[in-house]
C-alpha cells in the first residue's frame, strides 16, 4: 500500500470562495463519480486558462496611451 504525501498541500494556503451554476455543480459531481479530484481539476483548469490567455491579459494591462 502506497501512502500519498501531502507536501503540495502545504503550498495551498490561500482560500478563495467561488460559486457555480447548478449545471456546473452537476458536472463537478459527475467528475467526482468518475474518481476525479475536483479540487485539482479546478486548479489545473485555472492554470491552463491563465497560461493560454496571459499574453492578452498582459497587453490589456500595459496599454500604451497616445498623447493625441
Amino acid at each position: 500500500m502506497r501512502i500519498k504525501s501531502n507536501t503540495n498541500m502545504a503550498q495551498l494556503t490561500v482560500i478563495h470562495t467561488i460559486r457555480f451554476s447548478d449545471k456546473q455543480a452537476e458536472s463537478l459531481r459527475k467528475l467526482k463519480e468518475y474518481d476525479v479530484n475536483v479540487s485539482r481539476f479546478i486548479r489545473l483548469a485555472i492554470k491552463e486558462k491563465i497560461l493560454r490567455d496571459w499574453k492578452q491579459i498582459k497587453e490589456e494591462k500595459e496599454k500604451i496611451k497616445l498623447p493625441f
